[in-house]
């Protein structure tokens, strides 16, 4: 406590004043309605809803994850996000204005839109439990891990007794404004956060490069780093001796270039956010229209990949020169064995190298980023819980205002059961891989219902439990037991996951009844989706070579500036990136509106 400045204590109970005020000030309108509570009304304009996803994506976990990354494996080893690139492209090519139309409150009622009959509602009500109770809840437990690590460092505090304090405090702050306000009251908060996180991870980066001695130093030092720290892509050559194992080591599949490749090529497009992701449905579903809702998707990915990781990475790489690894906390292996806590490094290079005033502003700027990732969080769960499964399935037909306090009542009981998780778990990287796997194998069947006909709701069935059954034999170490029954590292986990859920929903899907056909065709009037839909009507001419266009130049767009901007920051190329970002922004602003006819 002694390092705090009153200067610091003035930063964060402004910013506190600020949410809460709007909290308050919002909760009249939000309890008009669930569309209210849930969507803002469909009212949000591009730029608006992309921020808030911006914002909901850097949580508290975020710059401990990715500067522990560094200082453990090197840049390279952001290519298990990074890679979500190559999906992501294609959300803002097509995919958010066609849930755009659609108009819905969450992503699970596609599944009564798109599939028909008794199973179809029973999958809907399964999807509102399992996102509500379990993919929503391991988010949240991460996040307040994140939270519970920071809060060690900055006040200092070596007993772990007190975690229990630090969780439930975190958790009544992110309630405070997400129970009165729902999505208003989170979307306009957000924009405050993006812009205060923002500046607080480059005040920190610039202050671990002034430590350094300036840029031409810190690019010297850097330059003194192992190769396989400050490269982009991952490498498993023998530091030495310049040579790689081959394709046929295990390791040049889980830390060399064969982790790239699955990164990039399937990861990339085939993970649990294949088609948009809860949160990104949610904000495009409430997005004036689905030019918007498009717009708002393109900015996300944009400031996402391309600007947001860099002060992280910088501070990471810094951080390797800074500070000792004996100085970190030390992490207990299920063997008992001891290991540096890398997560925790971001977090002492505050409490080292900023001064007051500015060591406040970014405890302030965390506090933004966790209360933004789990108030949407919350958000979105108790649209789940109400949504998909109490006024569906065990009250409909009551008026807005009770649905908006049942779903106030829901973010209480899951922020319970979040908290009760994360006061035992220690590992943040640990539980985002098993999340990234558990529904992993769910990503082909999430696009199969956009782009082919024959999709039915025991697609999604048996490649959601087949994902979940694999995860489960593959990754429980992750969690903390000894070993998995299927001893395989990630990410080669990922392929073994992902290949089984693949082959088994298309096995079951062709061994199963089509979708009604008088209910698909209402589907497809509504959405106008493209590719495998010949029964129900043809692909617009050269609707289908925009959409791969775009979605070509999506990628090198986001790929060029990813890249650019980081040569820029560690003194190596960028000019060719540039180039490339330049020709998929044209290519991406010719098939703009070519794909969505």
């Amino acid at each position: 406590m002694e390092r705090f400045h009153y200067l610091d204590w003035i930063a964060i109970g402004v910013y506190l004043l600020f949410a809460m005020g709007v909290g308050i000030t919002l909760t009249r309108r939000a309890s008009r309605s669930t569309g209210d509570f849930y969507l803002a009304g469909r009212s949000l304009p591009w730029w608006v809803a992309g921020t808030s996803l911006v914002a909901t994506s850097f949580a508290a976990d975020t710059p401990l994850v990715v500067a522990g990354w560094v200082r453990s494996g090197g840049i390279s080893m952001n290519w298990l996000w990074w890679g979500m690139a190559v999906g992501g492209s294609l959300t803002f090519v097509v995919l958010a204005g066609w849930w755009r139309r659609l108009e819905v409150t969450t992503d699970a009622e596609i599944i009564e839109r798109r599939y028909h009959g008794r199973p179809a509602r029973f999958l809907r009500g399964f999807y509102g439990a399992y996102h509500s109770m379990i993919t929503n809840t391991v988010v949240l437990m991460w996040v307040l891990v994140a939270m519970k690590k920071l809060v060690r460092v900055v006040l200092d505090v070596e007993d772990q007794s007190m975690d229990g304090w630090i969780v439930g405090g975190a958790l009544v702050l992110a309630l405070s404004y997400s129970f009165l306000s729902g999505l208003w009251g989170v979307v306009i908060t957000d924009l405050f956060q993006f812009v205060l996180a923002l500046v607080g991870a480059f005040l920190l980066a610039w202050k671990a490069i002034d430590a350094l001695g300036g840029f031409s130093e810190a690019h010297a030092a850097f330059a003194e780093l192992p190769k396989h720290i400050t490269t982009l892509f991952p490498t498993d050559a023998d530091p030495v001796t310049g040579i790689s194992p081959g394709w046929t080591a295990m390791s040049w599949w889980t830390a060399g270039f064969g982790s790239f490749i699955i990164y990039f090529g399937l990861q990339g497009w085939l993970n649990k956010n294949a088609d948009g992701g809860g949160i990104g449905v949610q904000r495009y579903s409430a997005c004036k229209d689905e030019n918007h809702a498009r717009g708002a998707a393109l900015w996300f990915h944009l400031t996402h990949y391309c600007l947001r990781p860099w002060p992280w990475i910088l501070v990471g790489l810094a951080s390797l020169i800074l500070i000792d690894p004996a100085a970190l906390p030390q992490l207990v292996g299920a063997d008992g064995s001891l290991s540096p806590d890398h997560e925790a490094a971001y977090p002492m290079m505050m409490a080292e190298y900023l001064g007051p005033g500015l060591f406040g502003l970014l405890c302030a700027s965390f506090l933004a980023a966790f209360m933004s990732t789990l108030d949407t969080h919350f958000n979105l769960a108790s649209a789940y819980v109400v949504n998909d499964l109490y006024r569906r399935f065990l009250a409909p037909g009551k008026g807005d205002r009770h649905y908006v306090w049942v779903g106030r009542f829901a973010e209480i009981g899951i922020a319970i059961i979040a908290g009760i998780f994360a006061t035992i778990a220690d590992s943040i990287a640990g539980l985002f891989t098993f999340s990234l796997s558990l529904l992993g194998g769910l990503g082909p069947a999430m696009l199969l219902r956009w782009f082919w006909w024959r999709a039915n709701t025991w697609t999604e069935v048996s490649a959601l439990l087949t994902s979940t059954v694999m995860t489960v034999l593959t990754m429980t170490s992750k969690l903390g037991a000894e070993t998995s029954v299927i001893d395989l590292p990630y990410p080669v986990s990922y392929i073994v996951v992902v290949g089984a859920s693949l082959l088994v929903c298309l096995i079951v899907t062709l061994l199963t009844e089509p979708v009604n056909r008088e209910h698909l065709a209402t589907f497809y009037a509504r959405v106008r989706p493209v590719g495998a839909w010949k029964p129900f009507g043809a692909n617009p001419k050269g609707q289908v070579f925009a959409i791969l266009a775009g979605w070509g130049g999506g990628i090198a767009l986001i790929y060029g500036l990813l890249f650019g901007i980081g040569g820029l920051l560690l003194g190596g190329a960028f000019v060719l990136p540039f180039c490339c970002a330049l020709i998929g922004a044209i290519v991406l602003r010719w098939s703009w509106p070519h794909t969505a006819v």
